[in-house]
């Protein structure tokens, strides 16, 4: 097991004008990428857009996506139909679905993209066809647990929202997938055999392929989410 980590956090992030053709200005940060991880990841990142803001409708022509909203409300375009959208909610994005936001609250709305390569493009993943897969809004904080391929065709296998008492843990393994997780509430720890990193709220920490690693609930707890992604046998020779 590798003992390697891809940790970031939400300090500097960059300004984005008119996001996809949007309206306004957004906040944006990338947390994890390929180049980061063995998997086929297009990028995990964390963005926010302040009141009356919007984040433009755009088609996905080759990627996948999970959508997880951390904080505010919005209204989340997709296909034409308009979603009401806040904190805790997960939203799956198809290959060939058109989707966009916008800030309809009171305060900024902040939310994790989790893009990655589409059914028929990722390495190792068999494509499955469209029999099924649809796109959706589900309240993460009510089923805590969400099986990507319910939704999805491609390499993402499963979204999680975990809480930890104080002192409780948590261990993530990356034998067959990869995860990255990102930190909500609360403090904690994160640790391999060599390292361990202090979690606060907007640390994120990827687990690379062949790694491992045991996360422990701070005195006040810790809640996070946490995205896995299948990772193809050919990367076997990250050995």
């Amino acid at each position: 097991m590798s003992d390697r980590l891809v940790v970031t956090t939400l300090d500097e992030p960059s300004e984005v004008y008119e996001m996809h053709g949007g309206e306004r200005v957004a906040r944006w940060k990338c947390l994890a990428r390929r180049n980061n991880l063995f998997g086929p990841w297009e990028a995990v990142e964390c963005s926010s857009l302040p009141p009356g803001a919007a984040s433009g409708v755009h088609l996905h022509s080759r990627t996948e996506q999970f959508d997880y909203v951390v904080a505010g409300s919005g209204v989340m375009t997709i296909n034409g139909t308009d979603h009401q959208v806040a904190a805790g909610d997960l939203i799956t994005t198809c290959l060939g679905t058109r989707h966009g936001i916008r800030n309809t609250g009171t305060e900024d709305l902040v939310w994790l993209v989790i893009e990655v390569s589409g059914p028929g493009m990722a390495d190792g993943v068999p494509d499955r066809g469209a029999d099924g897969v649809r796109a959706e809004v589900t309240d993460l904080r009510g089923v805590r647990d969400v099986n990507a391929l319910d939704y999805l065709a491609g390499p993402l296998r499963r979204a999680r929202l975990v809480r930890l008492d104080p002192s409780e843990t948590e261990s993530l393994v990356a034998d067959e997938w990869e995860h990255v997780l990102f930190t909500l509430t609360g403090t904690g720890t994160a640790r391999t055999t060599s390292t361990t990193v202090p979690l606060r709220k907007g640390v994120s920490v990827g687990v690379p392929f062949l790694g491992a690693v045991a996360i422990e609930g701070g005195p006040d707890g810790l809640e996070f989410f946490v995205v896995s992604l299948v990772v193809p046998a050919s990367a076997g020779s990250a050995k």
